[in-house]
């Protein structure tokens, strides 16, 4: 069987019934030199575009960030949190987060515009107008491009308002199919995300639903694995993990405190708690900590010291969690 996804997943629609690559086809010379679509399924009432994501752009975060981390407003916090929760600290924090995420969706973006063109395209020459226009988009290994992110990015271009310049139709469908990342299900098996986005033409294809379904099955047998039914949850409702973690061999040995990081995410007791709460909790901690480590101390009592310091490392997890700013701390327990 061919190694990479895309490779998989272009054998698989071959082998289809009634499919047909657009590629085999004798199409007339285009002097625009237009591209075409990929495949035709079901008797030509489907038009195909696959795109594979291969672009990480997570190295594009940190520069963006950079600009705003000496500013008054900017948290300080232990670890590592997430951007949005970050950003939120400043008065503006929404717009610097909305350049930064359309600057790391940039690939989709491109991916549905360019599948716009193409899918058009191929209607027009093949005189389709009534088959409906599917982008695939597949991901195999861009971590930052998880499928929360890169469902949201393709259902606002979907929507998005059009200016006249471009006469590419909107897609009827996208379907998202990712090995990048998994759900851990109860068995322990990584599932592979499979997402179906319905575009506004999508209610004059009634019969696209199950022939979804169907390729849904088709794929998973094609994989040997079977289909597991999320029923209707969002992608936001859906807690997504790169497939690398997964497969990344359990530690024999781990420190202490990731022992205590870990213990936390498994049970995050403190997260009913209000976030002055909280910051007030790791005050106290901090207070009761502080005698051990300055001069003229009782010093480090091991039986004292470490129950402290794991209490203080699930509140590290949890302002992390939160990106709560520690300067913030109530006094009288100051960080400096």
């Amino acid at each position: 069987m061919a190694t990479s996804l895309e490779e998989r997943f272009s054998e698989f629609l071959t082998s289809l019934p009634a499919s047909e690559a657009i590629d085999s086809l004798d199409f007339p010379q285009d002097p625009r030199q237009r591209r075409k679509a990929d495949f035709l399924l079901a008797g030509r009432n489907v038009v195909v575009e696959i795109k594979t994501l291969t672009v990480d752009t997570s190295h594009k975060i940190e520069p963006a960030v950079e600009k705003h981390r000496n500013r008054e407003e900017f948290p300080l916090f232990y670890g590592t949190a997430d951007l949005r929760k970050v950003l939120s600290h400043l008065p503006d924090g929404e717009d610097v987060y909305r350049r930064i995420y359309l600057s790391i969706t940039r690939s989709v973006e491109d991916a549905v515009r360019s599948a716009e063109e193409q899918i058009s395209h191929t209607r027009h020459v093949l005189k389709l107008s009534d088959s409906a226009g599917v982008l695939v988009i597949l991901n195999e290994s861009v971590q930052l491009l998880n499928p929360t992110i890169v469902a949201h990015r393709v259902a606002s271009l979907m929507r998005r308002e059009r200016t006249g310049n471009s006469s590419s139709e909107k897609l009827d469908f996208v379907w998202l199919l990712f090995e990048s990342h998994a759900l851990r299900e109860a068995t322990d098996i990584p599932a592979f995300p499979i997402m179906l986005i319905s575009g506004e033409r999508s209610a004059q294809f009634p019969w696209f639903g199950t022939f979804q379904d169907d390729l849904v099955n088709q794929w998973a047998a094609f994989n040997n694995v079977a289909v597991i039914d999320s029923g209707n949850q969002t992608p936001n409702s859906l807690k997504f993990t790169a497939t690398e973690e997964l497969h990344s061999p359990i530690p024999t040995q781990l420190p202490r405190q990731e022992v205590w990081r870990r213990q936390y995410r498994s049970q995050p007791y403190m997260r009913h708690l209000s976030d002055a709460a909280v910051l007030e909790h790791g005050g106290k901690i901090i207070k009761r900590l502080m005698p051990y480590f300055l001069k003229g101390g009782p010093g480090y009592i091991t039986e004292v010291v470490n129950p402290l310091l794991e209490e203080f490392t699930h509140f590290q997890e949890e302002a992390s969690h939160r990106a709560l700013d520690w300067r913030d701390i109530p006094k009288p327990y100051p960080l400096n």
